[in-house]
This record gives structure tokens, C-alpha cells and sequence, in this order.
């Protein structure tokens, strides 16, 4: 399957349980951002590409930003706005890599948790940035997170708990590839006194972290910031002034 395919028929409908405590995770998000000065300071209109269920748009949003949340599977944007009524949160059911779905002025565009790596190719990933570079005002800004999963597991490494409770446990599964990761989603339900075991599978690209920075820069982006945080990479890069 594709990213796409995976999370329509697997993983959106046990994603929200897989994040753990929204609350948590959102104030995490919204401490992170107001760390890196991540403010309005021009339209407030931001767009958050792989919005999910609206970790990075509601702390966006409780920042005063405008947030267009844009996402491919409905199931998780429906879960956005259930948290988002009252908040200045627009929803875009689309994909983006069709970045016309989404085209518009912004002073921030995001695309964090783990979104960068479920594109196709390095070009796909190279392309967009040149994009979302053009939607932006000069210093405007750009926040990225993504896994660098450059370097392989082996044997055992490769199994990998995400989270368990008495009667749902899922577990990763990683098989490298050149360029990028099959990743297995492993979910085992207890139904009516069954384990039931669904299990899933997707591609997610391999890149590196030296290799995103580079890639912003010859989009035309200043790598302003750049932290570690859980073993995800987190950039802020600002669209050049010239």
C-alpha cells in the first residue's frame, strides 16, 4: 500500500490511541513552538500539511494563527474539527503533493510529525519545498520534523513496541530497502475473548538529516534552528529575504 492506502484502511483508526494523551502531546507541540518564537507577525495564516488529528493546528491555532489543516485521510480530519469548534481552523481534505489543493498566502507553513518521509522520492520531497518556498512571503517560515531513518536496525532492533494496553498492542516492523523503510504496522485486538492481528504495511523515505538542510537551501530557505527532540528532527527554516 501506499501512505495513503495505509492509513484509510489501518492506521487513522487507531492513530489517535497510538499518539497517547492528545492534551499532552498538544501542549509538547505548543511549547516547542512558542520556544522557537513561532508567533503571527503577518497574515496569521498558517497551513499545516499532515495535519492529522491536529497536534501542531489547535497549538497553532491557541497561538493566534489562522490554520488551514490539510490531510488525505478524513477519518483523522474529522477527529481535527470535533477539537477545533470555536477555533480559527479551516480543513482541507487533500493530498500534498497536489500542492494547488492548498495553494495560498501564508506566513507559516508546517509539516511535522513524521509527514515528510511518507513521500514517494527525494525529487517529490526536493520539489515541494521549492513550492511551499514560492507560497511564502519573504521571511516567512517553514517547520519541519521528520525521523532520519538513514541508519539500519538489524535482527532484533527491527521490532519495535509502540504502545500495549490490556487489550490492543501494536508493534513496528522495519525492512530497509535502499532509499527507504517498509514499515509494518503490527495491531493485535482482543475481540470478544480473541486476539485478532491486523497487520499493515507502507514505504517511508530515508533521509537524512544534512540531506533536508541542503535540500532547504537550495530551495531558497535560511536554516535557522535545528533540535533533536524523542529521535525526531526538528527544523525551522526561513524563506529568504533577496
Amino acid at each position: 500500500m501506499n501512505a495513503k492506502d495505509h492509513y484509510d484502511n489501518h492506521l487513522a483508526a487507531f492513530y489517535a490511541w497510538m499518539t497517547g494523551n492528545f492534551e499532552t502531546k498538544q501542549q509538547e507541540q505548543e511549547a516547542y513552538f512558542t520556544r522557537k518564537h513561532i508567533t503571527p507577525s503577518g497574515n496569521r495564516v498558517a497551513v499545516d500539511l499532515g495535519a492529522g488529528h491536529g497536534l501542531q493546528t489547535i497549538s497553532l491555532a491557541n497561538l493566534g494563527f489562522t490554520v488551514f489543516a490539510v490531510d488525505f485521510n478524513q477519518h483523522l480530519l474529522s477527529e481535527l474539527n470535533a477539537r477545533a469548534k470555536g477555533m480559527p481552523v479551516r480543513t482541507i481534505l487533500a493530498n500534498l503533493t497536489n500542492s494547488a489543493q492548498y495553494a495560498m498566502d501564508a506566513e507559516l507553513i508546517t509539516c511535522m510529525g513524521d509527514t515528510l518521509t511518507h513521500l514517494e522520492s527525494v525529487q517529490q520531497v526536493s520539489t515541494l519545498l521549492e513550492q511551499w518556498q514560492r507560497m511564502l512571503p519573504a521571511s516567512g517560515k517553514l517547520v519541519l520534523s521528520f525521523r532520519d531513518l538513514t541508519q539500519e536496525l538489524h535482527g532484533e532492533e527491527r521490532f519495535i513496541p509502540v504502545k500495549a494496553e490490556d487489550e490492543r498492542i501494536h508493534t513496528c516492523f522495519l525492512e530497509y530497502f535502499p532509499g527507504f523503510v517498509r514499515v509494518f504496522d503490527v495491531l493485535m485486538e482482543k475481540i470478544n475473548g480473541q486476539w485478532i492481528q491486523k497487520v499493515s504495511s507502507y514505504q517511508k523515505l530515508r533521509l537524512g538529516i544534512e540531506q533536508v538542510k541542503m535540500m532547504l537551501t537550495a530551495a531558497g530557505f535560511n536554516v535557522l534552528d535545528h533540535e533533536v527532540i524523542a529521535r525526531m528532527h526538528y527544523l525551522v527554516a526561513e524563506k529568504n529575504r533577496g
